[in-house]
């Protein structure tokens, strides 16, 4: 029997993983100075398509990964997506600090945060279709690029699942408490990993007199820092189960109050949530969640044609306030919590100084204009048509509203709006 070669479109040096084999040197002028630069190229061959890629990297490891990681990415968004960034290359390989340098974030919201580091630099970092953002754990500038791109190397020779396993990933986790209107809280959390996994979840409390919240999540560092959230409330106890399989053993033996589950998980659970917080067969309580990597996908997340949007941030330490600061619930799960929730929520709209709506009303009224048509979901060109202005008019009109309304992304900007 004659042995079975790999197709076309996958060259054998994927099979055998050793694109080193496979960079040739290559040296060009640069700044037209004849200044000689030594470096690596590769030639990916896919589906009847072949390009020489320049790498960026002078060490030809590092060359390898990030040859590996452009045809990753030829398999996972095709040609286009992997020659656009080819074009958009900073001259630098992913692989080295110097890349990731420039491409530093320095984040508002730390969890916890490290004493006495008040800005907390992060990274998005993308690779074959996916990207997350990762907080770097330095303000340090050159200590942030270098482990950026130690996690990017992981990233490219181990894959995601275990990358996501070693590094905490920076999520934006919405409690959703009603569907129609919308009524959801948000926070920004790490997932709790490593060393992490251990120094900053307190011990469980002593009391097991409280109402018990039931965690269902199969991301382990996100289940932890969940777990971490609800402990720091004083109304309650958690536990958790880490897959839909042992969901029913555990429920029956833990009896609940309230089970928050991953969105992504009822299905696979055979429960049908509504969008609210619903009760369960047992007449425990149950509220999904919607894990996102930022703001702009947790807004695009939300269900469309309700009546209403309320979406309020939160600090991770109060994820279940809306059942706690009404005045109705006194720490426990009984009564009507959706009257309670619906409380909490009416307050939000009470007067009260720097309002959202006192801060619209600094807005001209193109400005308002332009706002509007952001939440509704228009991009710049079809404002700009809508309004009869020019697409860097309604650049220029976004970048007055971000600094009227002290805001740094749309998203920030149309949730401004909609808690008017």
């Amino acid at each position: 029997m004659s042995k079975q070669r790999p197709s076309r479109s996958v060259p054998a040096v994927v099979v055998k993983n050793s694109w080193s084999n496979r960079l040739f040197k290559n040296s060009y002028t640069r700044g037209g100075r004849h200044l000689k630069v030594e470096g690596w190229s590769v030639k990916i061959q896919h589906r009847g398509r072949r390009h020489t890629f320049s790498l960026g990297a002078v060490d030809k490891n590092a060359a390898a990964i990030e040859a590996q990681a452009i045809y990753e990415t030829i398999l996972a968004e095709g040609w286009a997506a992997a020659l656009d960034n080819e074009k958009n290359q900073t001259g630098f390989s992913k692989a080295d600090p110097r890349y990731w340098k420039e491409k530093l974030l320095a984040r508002r919201y730390g969890f916890p945060t490290p004493a006495g580091l008040q800005q907390p630099l992060a990274a998005r970092i993308d690779h074959a279709g996916s990207a997350y953002f990762f907080p770097l754990g330095s303000a340090d500038m050159a200590a942030a690029a270098e482990t950026a791109a130690g996690i990017y190397c992981n990233i490219v020779k181990q894959g995601w699942e275990r990358a996501c396993n070693l590094y905490s990933r920076e999520l934006i986790v919405a409690i959703e408490w009603s569907a129609n209107p919308i009524m959801w809280t948000y926070t920004t959390v790490h997932t709790l990993v490593g060393r992490l996994a251990h120094d900053e979840s307190p011990p469980v409390p002593a009391r097991t007199d409280l109402p018990r919240v039931f965690i269902v999540e199969t991301d382990p560092g996100l289940r932890r820092a969940l777990a971490w959230c609800i402990r720091q409330q004083s109304g309650f106890q958690v536990t958790c189960c880490e897959s839909p399989e042992a969901f029913a053993r555990l429920f029956a033996a833990q009896h609940p109050g309230l089970t928050l589950l991953n969105r992504s998980l009822a299905e696979r659970m055979g429960l049908e949530l509504s969008g609210g917080l619903a009760a369960l067969p047992s007449g425990a309580l149950a509220l999904a969640y919607s894990v996102s990597v930022d703001g702009d996908h947790m807004f695009v997340s939300t269900p469309g044609g309700a009546e209403g949007y309320l979406l309020k941030r939160v600090n991770p330490a109060n994820i279940l306030d809306p059942m706690l600061q009404a005045g109705t619930v006194a720490g426990t799960i009984s009564g009507d919590p959706l009257a309670s929730v619906k409380l909490f929520f009416k307050g939000l709209l009470r007067p009260r100084a720097n309002s959202p709506g006192d801060t619209l009303a600094k807005l001209t009224k193109r400005e308002y204009e332009v706002l509007l048509l952001l939440s509704k979901g228009c991009v710049d060109k079809e404002i700009a048509q809508a309004m009869g202005i020019s697409v860097w008019t309604v650049h220029g009109h976004i970048k007055k509203i971000f600094e009227r309304l002290g805001v740094r992304t749309r998203t920030e900007a149309v949730i401004r709006y909609l808690e008017k």
